[in-house]
């Protein structure tokens, strides 16, 4: 689409190529991700390249939300499992010391009283 765009406004009578419209038209860190697009300063812009720019931002954004949202469900994913699996090593020890203190009942409720005299 770039190469769409730069072609149509290419002019071989006044030395004009369409890549020079996007010169000087966004800011971009050091990943190549598109921080800000804004007019350029001294030269000649369109509004299709514009758009075209705002567009290409919009999607880089996006594909980093996206990951940064996968990493997310991911790490959560592995912590409620840990978490399960603690919850279950809980849930047998408190049904462990239910059974345990059940037997000691029973024990203590078949043994006779002696009444003192």
């Amino acid at each position: 689409m770039y190469r769409n765009i730069c072609r149509s406004y290419d002019d071989a009578k006044v030395n004009r190529k369409g890549e020079d419209l996007f010169i000087d038209h966004f800011e971009a860190n050091g990943d190549g991700i598109i921080m800000f697009v804004k007019p350029p300063q001294k030269r000649y812009s369109s509004l299709e390249v514009y758009c075209f720019l705002v567009s290409i931002m919009q999607n880089q954004h996006m594909r980093i939300l996206y990951e940064q949202n996968k990493m997310l469900i991911k790490e959560t994913t592995i912590k409620v499992k840990e978490v399960m699996s603690e919850l279950d090593q809980l849930k047998s020890k408190v049904e462990a010391l239910i059974s345990d203190a059940d037997k000691k009942v029973s024990v203590e409720s078949s043994v006779p009283v002696i009444p003192s005299t």
